[in-house]
């Protein structure tokens, strides 16, 4: 024990009480000794008083008034924190949906967005959370909410424009919206149903759209289309149809050939296409499959790029086009891939003026760019032959023929060929037609025209160079 204390308290005491019997100097000293005294009293007052930590108080807001009627199952919560003898640094929360649950969470945050998974058409879950001080110490008696859960059944439609063609071939596609109050991500998955609903083929739920082939039923004959979402719960949505109410027809290909009617008239100004191409073709390889896409066009770029790849051999001939046509749009898509699928195409065109000023839109064709526009071509006018694909496949048999203008050809391109790619007809000096070579594997598999061909048969020898084309070139 020190005794220490004890002593220079009594002197000062002394001093305090008979200041005649010492000094005046023993008298200052008292009086310090005193004042010491007292500041070691007060000290050791203060040392014994100890100021408890108190813990911080916690609170949960949400957006609702009143009773909480059963919610969604995404929850927006907003929480606080209090404390008064310090400040709060996080809180810990957790969701019980059981007594048992124990992992809690720690956050930094004051609100977040929470899914809750549902089984059924009800649940409960309890939100939990404590606010936590600078000292560690948590709220023992932790903000608490109960949110009754209640599923809401999905919702799905037609994305808008998708209808599905009167006539298709062995592919097509659908394509529709989804969504779920209880959040997109409880959609667990669809199911879709081709001609009767007896038989379902489940797909992710995060699928928006989907393409059948033959392998999926798509057989020639009528049909319809069936689809719903179902969600985490079970819940299944409302069953949609397409077409709505009414079948489409699927027809079956014949052979390898596919002849596009991408033409928009057939009069005597145009110069019957349909007719031409359709009798020639008839007349070089027998049956060949028609598809009128100025009628039958898909809005789905991958149900028209898949109906092309059914085929070996393409003939598509078309009108004046602009960049933004949707079926030019669709052939940079699907003929890059038709070609690397081992296809053939003979792709015949004609550009509206000012074409080919953003971007390069003709880098799926062997054409480099536009070079000259001529306004007017006009009748019995010659498109010389080239020999140079003599030379490029080895085969001095193979002799073009010199093709002459039936008609006037108003508005129309020369074109600057890509490297390798071979010239098949001139006019003028300028470059028309020309054969190209595949990227990928090195064949000569596509025919460019930028003039109509129908009306380039002033001699009746068209027929001669398509022979060419299709049985040598493309054998």
């Amino acid at each position: 024990m020190d005794l220490s204390g004890i002593k220079y308290r009594g002197k000062a005491m002394a001093l305090l009480r008979e200041p005649s019997r010492y000094p005046r100097r023993f008298l200052l000293i008292g009086v310090m000794l005193a004042f010491l005294v007292l500041w070691e009293v007060c000290g050791e007052h203060h040392s014994t008083i100890y100021n408890e930590n108190l813990p911080p108080e916690t609170s949960i807001f949400i957006s609702s008034s009143g009773v909480l009627n059963p919610t969604q199952s995404v929850q927006v919560i907003s929480w606080d924190g209090r404390d008064q003898d310090g400040f709060v640094i996080g809180f810990y929360y957790r969701w019980k949906s059981d007594l048992d649950s124990t992992e809690w969470i720690f956050t930094k945050s004051y609100s977040d967005t929470f899914e809750l998974s549902i089984s059924g058409d009800t649940a409960s879950y309890t939100f939990q959370i404590k606010a936590i001080d600078d000292d560690s110490l948590a709220d023992p008696t932790p903000a608490s909410q109960l949110f009754p859960i209640k599923n809401t059944i999905p919702e799905i439609s037609w994305v808008t424009n998708s209808r599905i063609p009167d006539t298709t071939f062995t592919v097509a596609s659908f394509s529709w919206k989804a969504n779920d109050l209880d959040g997109d991500s409880t959609i667990t998955y669809f199911e879709w149903a081709l001609d009767d609903t007896t038989n379902w083929t489940r797909i992710s739920g995060l699928s928006r759209n989907v393409t059948l082939h033959t392998e999926n039923g798509l057989v020639e004959g009528e049909h319809c289309f069936y689809l719903r979402a179902v969600d985490i719960a079970g819940a299944k949505s409302k069953i949609i149809r397409m077409p709505e109410d009414a079948t489409w027809y699927v027809k079956e290909p014949i052979g390898g050939y596919l002849l596009v009617d991408d033409y928009s008239s057939e009069t005597v100004g145009s110069g019957y296409p349909d007719k031409y191409y359709k009798s020639t073709l008839k007349s070089l390889i027998g049956d060949f499959n028609y598809w009128n896409i100025e009628e039958q066009f898909p809005t789905s770029i991958t149900q028209f790029t898949e109906t092309l790849k059914l085929f070996d051999r393409i003939i598509w001939y078309t009108d004046l086009i602009m960049e933004t046509d949707d079926h030019f749009i669709a052939a940079q898509v699907a003929i890059p891939e038709v070609l690397d699928a081992g296809g053939k195409v003979i792709y015949i065109c004609q550009f509206n003026t000012g074409f080919g000023s953003q971007g390069d839109p003709l880098a799926f064709t062997p054409v480099d760019a536009l070079e000259s526009y001529y306004s007017r071509i006009s009748s019995a006018k010659i498109f010389y032959p080239q020999t140079d694909i003599q030379v490029a496949l080895s085969d001095t048999s193979i002799r073009l023929p010199e093709l002459k203008t039936t008609t006037n050809i108003f508005g129309t391109y020369s074109v600057t060929p890509k490297e390798g790619s071979i010239v098949l007809y001139r006019y003028d000096g300028k470059v028309f037609v020309i054969l190209g070579r595949n990227d990928n594997t090195r064949e000569y598999d596509m025919v460019f025209s930028g003039a109509p061909l129908h009306l380039i048969n002033g001699n009746n020898n068209l027929k001669d160079f398509l022979n060419i084309i299709l049985n040598d070139v493309f054998d």
